[in-house]
């Protein structure tokens, strides 16, 4: 009797991880993860250099809407799509404050920013509109469509994305942007590293995959490395639209690895008793 009770735990234990509490659901995937996206971006061009940095002034100079459409591996495997189960993810982009822009000859342009947050949301009345373009913001990291469901990641931007050039005046930079203006329309490129701070599936994304180090020898580490392709102008009346993946990791729950655990550990006892 105490082999088919220890059994029958172990089995609801592996249960529990293979089914997720709320409908999202990677069907028990843990590894390299691709959250593909597209953005609709509100912010700011500038027509002369900022000669150095320093200029941050606490003032919110760039934000976006924007929607996954697909998360997938390293290996191009869909493990989950936009109205799988009824459900969508959408998310805002808000808090960047540039620090330092330069104005290059050719017209080209690069932005260095500080700060910066993204709230994603799961949603399951999908709805999302960016057709109201910049102006239908109702808050700092509010809009409708985007910001009505269950907050699903906080995710913060940290400092590392112009660590590693032998310059410690910009290590504190957490967002770099590239804008061509010589094309038409403009096309540009950026990148950023980010931690998760919260959100209902904090534990699935909390991998600190990525190791940081300053130009000082300074370790630290993030969960997300994000990248983008820009055109600009946008479409409704955005500055720009972006698209391209945000990479992490998805990691066994702490709760899941303690049941499994426990499980393991509960036949290993069995096994010794008999």
């Amino acid at each position: 009797m105490k082999k088919v009770v220890l059994i029958t735990m172990l089995i609801a234990g592996l249960a529990f991880i293979s089914t997720p509490a709320d409908a999202f659901d990677l069907g028990g995937y843990t590894g390299q993860v691709e959250f593909k996206f597209s953005d609709y971006t509100a912010g700011t061009l500038y027509t002369s250099s900022s000669n150095g940095y320093g200029n941050a002034d606490g003032t919110e100079d760039a934000w976006s809407i924007f929607k996954v459409f697909t998360l997938k591996t390293d290996a191009g495997q869909t493990l989950w799509q936009d109205g799988q189960d009824g459900e969508e993810l959408t998310g805002i982009f808000y808090g960047l404050d540039d620090d330092a822009w330069t104005v290059n000859s050719d017209g080209s342009l690069n932005i260095q920013s500080v700060g910066g947050y993204i709230d994603l949301y799961l949603d399951d009345t999908p709805d999302f509109d960016p057709t109201g373009g910049p102006t239908d913001r109702t808050g700092s990291n509010t809009y409708p469509t985007v910001t009505d469901g269950e907050l699903f990641l906080r995710l913060a931007l940290v400092p590392g994305i112009t660590f590693g050039n032998g310059d410690t005046t910009d290590d504190h930079i957490t967002y770099d942007n590239d804008i061509d203006s010589t094309t038409t329309p403009f096309t540009g490129d950026g990148a950023f590293y980010l931690v998760v701070i919260g959100g209902s599936a904090a534990d699935m994304f909390d991998s600190n995959d990525y190791m940081l180090v300053d130009d000082e020898g300074n370790i630290s580490y993030a969960d997300f490395f994000g990248q983008f392709d820009t055109v600009a102008p946008g479409s409704f009346g955005w500055l720009a639209n972006s698209e391209d993946p945000i990479e992490g990791r998805v990691v066994p729950e702490p709760t899941s690895m303690l049941l499994l655990g426990t499980g393991l550990l509960g036949l290993a006892g069995f096994r010794r008793k008999k």
